[in-house]
């Protein structure tokens, strides 16, 4: 095994050895907005107010089935990140905490079975599980 070797700035590389249930990680992402805005416009047309509410961030994890035991629809999904791009109560955070609500499943000849997941976080929303 090598040691990495840095010179000059170090920076945030990759993601780190993440094993999410039955999947091996392979990247992710992360969106913030605003879930709701309010825009008001004078008579020339142009935006003169703006109001934004309801923090919402939304991840996608992208990576290869270990086995058949995937995530469900609804679980609640934790996560730390490398830099604070997440809103979980309204601040920026690394911290990410959502429920799932989308699973795609992509598979190929010669290769692996690969899964993507996303989970949604809003502000004013605990994430818990679904009801049975």
């Amino acid at each position: 095994m090598c040691a990495a070797v840095n010179s000059g700035t170090v920076c945030k590389f990759g993601i780190d050895d993440v094993q999410f249930g039955e999947l091996f990680v392979q990247s992710y992402s992360v969106n913030s907005t605003f879930n709701l805005s309010g825009l008001v416009a004078d008579e020339a047309g142009l935006t003169v107010t703006a109001r934004y509410d309801d923090r919402k961030t939304e991840m996608t994890f992208d990576g290869i089935c270990i086995t058949t035991g995937m995530p469900v629809l609804g679980a609640v999904l934790s996560f730390t990140l490398n830099v604070d791009t997440a809103y979980p109560a309204g601040a920026a955070s690394t911290a990410f905490e959502g429920n799932i609500t989308a699973i795609s499943q992509k598979g190929t000849n010669k290769d692996f079975t690969s899964v993507s997941v996303t989970a949604v976080s809003y502000e004013g929303v605990d994430p818990s599980p679904p009801p049975p």
